[in-house]
C-alpha cells in the first residue's frame, strides 16, 4: 500500500502534536525537534506499505520516533542541554496560582522523567501520557509483554523517588 499526499497530509496533521510531545517528553530539546519530526514523518512516508491499517496510526508512530530519537542520540548531534518543553497544563484557566503550580509541577515531573533511562521513560510516557496499553507498547518497542511491564513497574518507582529527592529540601537546610 502506498502513500499519496492527502494520506500523508491527514495523519500529519492528526499526529504531529501527539509525536512532538512525546520526543519532548522523552527528553528531545526544542531546539532539535523539527528536525527529529521531519525525520519521523520522513521515515514513516518511506515505511507507510510495512504500516498495518487495521491498527491505530500513532503508536506506529511512536515506535519510528522512539528509534529516530535512539539514532540521533548515537550520533552525537543532540544539544547537551534538558528540554524546556513542560508537560502540557490541564483545565481551562482556572487560578494564576494554580496555574503557576501546575507549571512547576509539569517542570519537575519532566525533570524527574530525564533520570530514567530512555527505555523505561518511553515505555512510562506511551502508557501514562499517550494512553497506549502495555500490549501496545510491547508491539511498539519489539519487546516481550513481561518486559514492558518490568519496565512500567521500574519506572513508576524510580520516577517517584526522582521526583521526592527533587522535593527533599537541601541537606543542611535551617528548619
Amino acid at each position: 500500500m502506498t502513500m499519496d499526499a492527502q494520506t500523508l497530509e491527514r495523519v500529519y496533521q492528526a499526529e504531529l502534536g501527539a509525536v512532538h510531545s512525546f520526543l519532548a517528553r522523552l527528553g528531545a530539546p526544542a531546539g532539535d525537534a523539527p528536525d527529529l519530526l521531519h525525520d519521523v514523518f520522513l521515515t514513516a512516508f518511506r515505511r507507510w506499505a510495512s504500516y498495518d491499517p487495521t491498527r491505530p496510526v500513532r503508536p506506529w508512530l511512536f515506535g519510528i520516533a522512539y528509534n529516530v530519537y535512539g539514532d540521533w542520540k548515537k550520533t552525537g548531534a543532540r544539544r547537551f542541554e534538558e528540554s524546556r518543553d513542560e508537560l502540557p497544563e490541564q483545565g481551562d484557566g482556572g487560578d494564576l496560582e494554580a496555574r503557576v503550580e501546575a507549571r512547576k509541577t509539569g517542570a519537575l515531573v519532566q525533570r524527574a522523567l530525564l533520570e530514567l533511562d530512555e527505555p523505561k521513560r518511553a515505555a512510562f510516557v506511551m502508557h501514562h501520557f499517550e494512553g497506549l496499553s502495555p500490549n501496545e507498547i510491547s508491539e511498539v518497542m519489539n519487546v516481550p509483554p513481561a518486559t514492558t511491564y518490568t519496565r512500567l513497574r521500574t519506572a513508576r518507582l524510580e520516577l517517584t523517588a526522582a521526583v521526592r529527592r527533587r522535593q527533599a529540601p537541601p541537606s543542611g537546610a535551617a528548619a
